[in-house]
């Protein structure tokens, strides 16, 4: 296939992308203001029950909902789309196995988060604050645990046995207090054709996680490059300007959730009344990650220009640089011009073709 044929294929799959990913928000924010409409309504046929188990079952019945009302532009974004354009490897029945796994992991932990918020708000003095700390605290768990017990319940890892491999990470990572025997292939070709790279973990559980997409695809003058962009976050210290970052997000974050829940601070007489405001705190958090999202995606795109630039500096290798990133937006269909403004909503990485350029300057 030509290069101008490859292009075209590219954007024409990002822009069908996105006018699914636009459609879903947009039913998103439509669905959550048809709760607020409806929930006194819904709410008073469990209202003789005790306010935990209406909480659950309240919270539960919108989140079921939610994700019944648009499971179809899940499977059309996740299933169809990947097929129609080659990238997916996965069967329908794996695919929705793995679509089943994703929203339960996701309503449990949004279960536990929404019972911690009302018990806060119940019998807490100064909840918002104990929530805001509780909040920061539980992402840097999270981003603890996520290599070691979340991710392995959807890919398999193990670790990088190319020993002249890892000789060459060795020498890149001197210095920089990386621990290179944290080098894993993370397997995704059992579901994707498309390839990644990321730095992930905190402490004792931070890695460096390789696709094997990726690894069967370059070469190790190639990974040398994409290693040392990883070894830039560790070297900058992305993921604590980031968590700070996130804190003073979710200070506005839990002032908007004051303001609707404080009221009911203390008291447990007014407890239905309370738990119908479930859907507007949702519809607050979503319209407040829509308009954030495009301010923690500019930090984001400038931390990976950064690391670009260590990546060209510690190697020395443009042309690897090149070679490498020419071959992952051809596998990954990466849209070689994308207008401005969807790089400025949705892109937390700098577009592709900038990344190239920069390194052939």
């Amino acid at each position: 296939m030509s290069n101008e044929a490859i292009d075209k294929k590219a954007k024409d799959y990002q822009q069908k992308q996105l006018r699914l990913g636009l459609i879903e928000e947009i039913s998103t924010i439509f669905f959550l203001i048809v709760w607020v409409r409806i929930s006194h309504l819904v709410i008073a046929h469990f209202s003789n029950r005790n306010r935990y188990s209406l909480l659950i079952l309240f919270a539960a019945l919108i989140y079921g909902s939610y994700q019944v009302a648009l499971f179809v532009l899940d499977y059309l974004s996740d299933y169809r789309l990947e097929h129609k354009y080659e990238l997916s490897t996965e069967s329908f029945l794996k695919w929705l196995w793995r679509h089943t796994k994703t929203i339960t992991l996701a309503g449990l932990l949004l279960g536990v988060l929404i019972v911690l918020l009302y018990t806060a708000v119940w019998h807490l003095n100064y909840w918002y604050i104990w929530c805001w700390a509780g909040w920061v605290l539980l992402s840097v768990l999270l981003a603890q645990i996520f290599p070691i017990i979340i991710l392995p319940i959807f890919y398999h890892s193990k670790r990088l046995e190319n020993e002249s491999l890892l000789n060459r990470f060795r020498r890149l990572a001197e210095g920089t207090g990386l621990n290179v025997e944290g080098v894993y292939s993370l397997e995704l070709s059992e579901s994707t054709k498309k390839a990644n790279a990321m730095l992930t973990g905190l402490g004792r559980t931070r890695r460096v996680l390789l696709g094997d997409t990726l690894l069967s695809r370059l070469n190790e003058d190639q990974l040398e490059v994409v290693y040392a962009h990883e070894l830039g976050h560790h070297v900058f210290r992305h993921f604590h300007k980031m968590l700070f970052l996130h804190a003073l997000s979710s200070i506005v974050f839990f002032a908007l959730i004051y303001l609707i829940l404080n009221p009911y601070a203390g008291a447990t007489w007014n407890y239905v009344q309370a738990i119908e405001k479930i859907p507007l705190v949702a519809l607050v958090v979503s319209l407040f990650t829509f308009f954030w999202k495009p301010i923690l995606y500019a930090f984001s795109r400038h931390f990976e220009i950064q690391c670009d630039r260590y990546a060209l500096s510690r190697t020395g290798s443009p042309e690897n640089f090149v070679a490498a990133f020419e071959i992952l937006a051809e596998q990954n269909l990466a849209d070689p011009d994308p207008p401005r403004w969807v790089v400025w909503l949705y892109y937390d990485h700098p577009p592709i073709h900038e990344r190239i350029a920069m390194a052939k300057q």
